[in-house]
């Protein structure tokens, strides 16, 4: 795919962005003019063409979000990288009790890149390994994922 655009994921993309992987998001703060990134692992693929995730409702990107609702994803799949970028981003509720406060965003897909330099390939995709209570964590990670599917 390299230096093509495409307007949707395809099914490699979409399984990449479904059982928490590490991507980055990035937004646009608006008071500094200048791009926001954090590494996220609460992403889902809803379908070929909007992406769901969460982040820690005190976090800044809520603000940046609110502000400038446009973001982009760096995700590796298919042994390359991708820039996915997200138009009207729409923060949504749920009823689920969970035992930290998290703010859901919905995107649609506008476009996804290859990103990756030509004559390369990305041999593994990056794992994340939690270094707390591991079975809070999943827990945690769990809910949050039927949360993102529903």
């Amino acid at each position: 795919m390299a230096n093509k655009v495409e307007h949707r994921l395809s099914e490699q993309q979409m399984k990449a962005l479904t059982d928490l992987p590490l991507v980055f998001l990035i937004t646009h703060d608006q008071s500094k003019s200048w791009p926001i990134t954090h590494a996220i692992s609460w992403v889902y693929a809803k379908d070929e063409t909007t992406i769901r995730f969460a982040i820690e409702a005190d976090s800044l990107l809520v603000k940046t979000l609110a502000d400038h609702p446009v973001f982009t994803l760096i995700f590796f799949a298919d042994q390359s990288t991708y820039s996915l970028t997200c138009t009207d981003v729409a923060a949504w509720e749920t009823t689920a009790r969970l035992p930290l406060k998290v703010a859901l965003y919905e995107g649609q897909i506008k476009e996804v890149r290859d990103i990756l330099f030509y004559g390369a390939a990305v041999s593994d995709r990056p794992r994340v390994y939690k270094t707390y209570d591991e079975a809070a964590a999943m827990q945690l990670d769990q809910q949050i994922q039927d949360i993102l599917k529903g």
